[in-house]
């Protein structure tokens, strides 16, 4: 399955002409689906004749999918009909009922996104409707990385920093570490970072903000790692919404391939909407058992979440730190996995990184500790399945099919 099928799609819309029961009853099946949560997905029966009506009164959605039993020249003429009544930017899929590759190659030249043959899979339908989603919002292979603790004390927010930094180095992953816990956070300690804005102000920069604003809250570590560390206002103050804290993450996706966000510090709403979507999930706990159930009770909790999808690493931190530790192997029992990493309780490391304000990665020191991190790093950034990622389609990707008829015609 591709990257941008293992997250929550952006809000939209998607309107289906369909003409076969199948095809209908496919389209209710994805309506439901949980990455659909923010999509309005509507299902017409008829086809392109009742698209063209449709949208004679009616605004056209993001993405329009029209079943037909008919290729021949008429369609066509008809498919120009439709494009002249919507809005500039729709994209359009055909359902056909036949395999015909000049037809395939005529239909994409105009425009239109894609061409599927009937009888079409869920997934079909999946990959199709995101690929066109997520190019819309400029979020084409870009990655959020999220990483949530069991309980409080686990060290999330220290492994978030790990994390990014073996992302950016290893990988050289251009890469955005972030998180929403405003003054309450420490997130850039251990880089010597200060915060440049209060919380709320770096969620408005996010909504409304020029490109100016932007790169004022944003700030170098190195060539390949950035921060946003947001902070200064009083500690009792309410965080921004999981909306407006969602505006200013996919501004930041637009810049940066790879965005690892400490969930540490975040309200349960926006800890929810980040989950949902994120491409992989870091769950840190202790090998200690009231952190092991909170964990366990944690990954239930997401698996729920993301329809039973489980992209997510499990890491136990502070091993070795006491004698009540439960063992390596009721630890596997118990989480019904093998820990993606294990780092041992190295306090004299850790303790200097935020002393000196310097990242544990550049401790020589850390070394192994870095290394043992190098898988999760790889399949966190998406490296480990680079090969498969498709590259956006030419011509008609974000135009939609509208503009590209026009064209064709004159």
């Amino acid at each position: 399955m591709s990257d941008i099928t293992t997250s929550l799609l952006p809000a939209s819309r998607v309107d289906f002409f369909a003409l076969d029961d199948g095809t209908t009853a496919t389209a209710r099946q994805l309506a439901a689906d949980w990455r659909f949560a923010r999509v309005g997905v509507q299902v017409t029966q008829g086809g392109i004749e009742a698209a063209i009506a449709t949208y004679s009164q009616t605004a056209s959605p993001e993405v329009i999918i029209v079943e037909t039993n008919d290729i021949s020249e008429n369609f066509i003429a008809l498919l120009g009909q439709l494009a002249g009544t919507c809005a500039e930017g729709t994209d359009a899929v055909i359902i056909g009922p036949m395999n015909d590759v000049h037809l395939y190659r005529s239909l994409v030249g105009m425009g239109v996104r894609d061409y599927l043959v009937r009888p079409v899979t869920e997934t079909d339908l999946l990959n199709v409707i995101a690929k066109a989603l997520v190019d819309k919002r400029g979020l084409a292979g870009a990655r959020l990385v999220s990483v949530i603790g069991a309980k409080g004390g686990v060290g999330t927010t220290t492994f978030s920093q790990l994390l990014a930094y073996s992302i950016a180095e290893t990988f050289k992953q251009k890469t955005m570490l972030m998180d929403c816990a405003g003054s309450v956070g420490s997130l850039g300690i251990a880089y010597g970072i200060e915060p440049m804005a209060p919380r709320a102000e770096v969620v408005r920069i996010g909504a409304a903000g020029s490109e100016d604003d932007v790169k004022r809250i944003i700030q170098s570590v190195s060539e390949h790692l950035s921060l946003v560390v947001c902070g200064g206002e009083p500690l009792l103050t309410d965080a921004p919404d999981a909306d407006g804290f969602e505006t200013l993450v996919n501004r930041i996706m637009q810049k940066y391939p790879v965005v690892v966000m400490d969930l540490s510090g975040a309200t349960p709403s926006t800890q929810k909407r980040m989950l949902s979507r994120s491409a992989h999930i870091v769950t840190v706990t202790t090998p200690m058992l009231p952190s092991l159930r909170n964990c366990r009770t944690l990954m239930n909790e997401i698996r729920h979440l993301r329809g039973g999808q489980n992209e997510t690493d499990i890491v136990i931190n502070m091993h070795g730190a006491s004698s009540e530790e439960v063992a390596a192997k009721d630890i596997k029992m118990t989480l019904e996995r093998e820990p993606g990493a294990v780092i041992p309780y190295a306090p004299k490391i850790f303790v200097a990184g935020e002393t000196l304000g310097k990242p544990v990665g550049q401790n020589k020191a850390a070394a192994d500790i870095m290394k043992s991190l190098s898988g999760i790093a790889s399949r966190a950034s998406g490296a480990a399945v680079a090969e498969t990622k498709t590259d956006k389609k030419d011509g008609a990707g974000s135009l939609g099919f509208l503009k590209n008829l026009g064209a064709k015609k004159k």
